[in-house]
């Protein structure tokens, strides 16, 4: 065999292995494929410029889902357990009801894109329940099997806020 011949023959074995099922190459994913689905809070801490941790929700039993889409949409919803409305009409609340609402739901939603090189996600807040968040906010995520940790460096209220999600299948 001549040079040439041994150089083909390698490229194309290589491109074979490359493509074969159980392949490493094959299977591996990009960060954006890799987000792609629902999630659920395992926890959501903040701390302030020190580093000391600081209260971002009021409530207990604090729930919910981070919900990304292959088309680039994401969704976010963080609920604690507070009590029912007495009126039972959320048109009609008291101002306690209200403060408990407001400091006990968290949502957003809006668009996504990913940045493969640094690991980060933008999102495009379209609109929240909190509104001096609506804006474009850059995120690094990290990825350990199924558990996704968001680190947010840049807290609207001064300081980081770090989410772990947990994959849900």
């Amino acid at each position: 065999m001549n040079r040439r011949s041994i150089i083909s023959l390698s490229a194309i074995t290589a491109l074979g292995l490359a493509l074969l099922p159980g392949s490493s190459v094959a299977q591996q994913k990009s960060l954006k494929e890799q987000l792609i689905g629902t999630w659920t809070v395992v926890s959501f801490d903040s701390f302030d410029a020190s580093g000391a941790k600081v209260p971002n929700m009021e409530g207990r039993d604090l729930k919910g889902q981070f919900i990304l889409t292959d088309n680039g949409r994401f969704s976010v919803q963080m609920i604690t357990d507070f009590p029912k409305l007495a009126s039972n009409d959320r048109m009609k609340t008291t101002p306690a009801e209200e403060k408990a609402v407001a400091h006990g739901v968290l949502s957003y939603f809006g668009t996504y894109t990913v940045t493969e090189a640094d690991k980060s996600i933008t999102l495009r807040i379209e609109r929240s329940a909190f509104p001096n968040q609506a804006a474009d906010v850059k995120r690094v995520v990290t990825l350990t099997g199924d558990e996704m940790k968001v680190d947010n460096a840049s807290r609207t209220a001064g300081g980081r806020t770090i989410t772990v999600w947990r994959r849900i299948k």
